[in-house]
């Protein structure tokens, strides 16, 4: 019986494509046959293996599904990826044809900055197969991408389900700003009435700034007394390794914003962990006001005008985030409980070997994965990369929990080969401090391709992240 299990394999491949639409070409090659991938390698070019090339058919399947929904997305015609929920019936069998080499992840070489770009700014197909562009040039940064943003922008009622679309794989960064207050919904679709709400949520805002943060001690009640107390001492230690949020007037800035938001919630008050979810909002809505890249800037004294704008456009975007996950943060946090065990029944049907592994060694999913559920992933990946990671998780929309679940397993998954050969101590130092110092954009679209095509797999199956 195990030796027919390449053959089963391979079939449930050719059934899971037929009778669907990718652009580019899908190889397909069993695990362990090398000697084809060689052959194919060498016919187009000399070049050693790239990251590209070891990524599984399911990372290469996902992307197409991605590129390809967007664009008929925005064509008004069914995508790919309806047909492939519908098409879905076996998600078990399907788990086993989207299996990845995450061994090869892990070990792919660098990228080369070596290499030419079209002059037009698209990358060539051998380069695109080589993994030597950064995924902002393929999606987020392309200039065919962005007019596609633009258009959309422009309408008189945006299209918000076509926004959701294009948005999920990376947005412009000089578009950001409005399209994540159009996608959560701060700002309206309707461009004639955005100006009237902007002005009015910026002045509701800059009324509670005197009425409860610049107050005297005496006046406060105890419990906000200490939720202050608490944000003061959290908030010099927000987002540690990027100097941006190091500067007395954005730590002020934080300071309100977690101490109102707070106040004005008391089902939950504010918990530690909030503090790390507002600085994308601060980083992006300041960003246009920068000389810099997101996150880079070190000393620059905004306007007050400027900052208090920003400052509250990061407030309310803030609300609207934490409105669909505020059982993260209320007593107990049951809603982050709920997560980790979901992740841990995904894993298992991913990767059973890797769950059985950490099992035997006493390693609870809880121990290691509490922070990630708490920050959204904020604190494991490089700053600017959180941004393009929040990207695709404001895009989600109303299923942004549920999608989290699978960005966390293919995140996670990235190490199951080398987490498999550690014991208990060597998986908490490595987990505690994961090695993605030196992560781009391509890997943080391969952890998000796996998430969209195991979800598409497990989307239909009944009993698969029950409530």
């Amino acid at each position: 019986m195990g030796s027919e299990k390449p053959a089963v394999g391979m079939t449930s491949v050719r059934n899971f494509l037929k009778g669907r639409k990718f652009p580019g070409t899908v190889r397909i090659t069993r695990a362990g046959d090398e000697s084809a991938a060689e052959t194919d390698s060498k016919a187009e070019s000399s070049a050693p293996p790239s990251r590209g090339a070891a990524l599984s058919s399911g990372v290469e399947i996902a992307a197409s599904y991605v590129e390809d929904r967007q664009s008929r997305s925005l064509q008004g015609e069914p995508s790919t990826s309806e047909q492939a929920r519908r098409g879905v019936d076996d998600a078990h069998l399907n788990a086993k044809v989207i299996q990845l080499d995450l061994a090869n992840m892990a070990a792919s070489p660098p990228h080369s900055p070596s290499e030419k770009k079209e002059p037009n700014g698209v990358a060539t197909p051998k380069q695109v197969a080589s993994g030597s562009v950064e995924a902002s040039n393929l999606r987020s940064m392309s200039e065919t991408r962005k007019a596609k943003f633009k258009r959309l922008l422009e309408q008189q009622v945006v299209d918000l389900d076509a926004l959701r679309e294009l948005a999920w794989s990376g947005v412009p960064s000089d578009l950001r700003p409005t399209c994540w207050q159009l996608l959560l919904g701060y700002l309206p679709p309707n461009r004639e009435r955005r100006e009237q709400i902007l002005d009015r949520k910026r002045r509701e805002y800059r009324d509670m700034v005197p009425n409860y943060y610049d107050i005297q001690a005496a006046e406060r009640s105890v419990e906000d007394d200490t939720a202050l107390r608490q944000v003061i001492v959290d908030v010099p230690r927000t987002a540690p390794g990027v100097p941006f949020f190091a500067q007395r007037q954005l730590q002020k800035s934080l300071e309100r914003i977690l101490y109102l938001w707070g106040i004005r919630h008391p089902a939950s008050g504010y918990v530690q962990g909030i503090n790390d979810l507002v600085t994308p909002f601060l980083a992006v809505f300041l960003s246009p006001h920068m000389e810099g890249t997101v996150g880079d800037e070190t000393e620059t004294e905004f306007p007050e005008e400027v900052m208090i704008c920003a400052e509250a456009d990061a407030y309310w975007c803030l609300c609207k985030l934490l409105d669909g996950i505020q059982d993260h943060y209320t007593h107990a946090q049951p809603g982050i409980q709920r997560t980790v065990f979901r992740l841990e029944e995904l894993v298992r049907r991913i990767d059973e070997p890797f769950t059985q592994h950490l099992e035997a060694e006493g390693l609870e999913f809880l121990q290691f994965t509490f922070r990630w559920v708490n920050c959204l992933l904020i604190r494991e990946i490089p700053f600017k990369l959180a941004i393009r990671l929040w990207d695709t998780y404001l895009a989600e929309g109303t299923r942004m929990r549920e999608f989290l679940t699978y960005v966390l397993a293919a995140f996670l998954l990235t190490w199951s080969a080398q987490l498999k050969r550690m014991e208990f101590q060597e998986l908490i130092l490595f987990l505690q401090k994961l090695p993605t110092a030196d992560w781009g954009e391509k890997e943080v679209e391969s952890v998000l391709s796996r998430a969209y095509m195991w979800r598409a797999s497990f989307d239909h199956a009944r009993s698969h992240l029950s409530q």
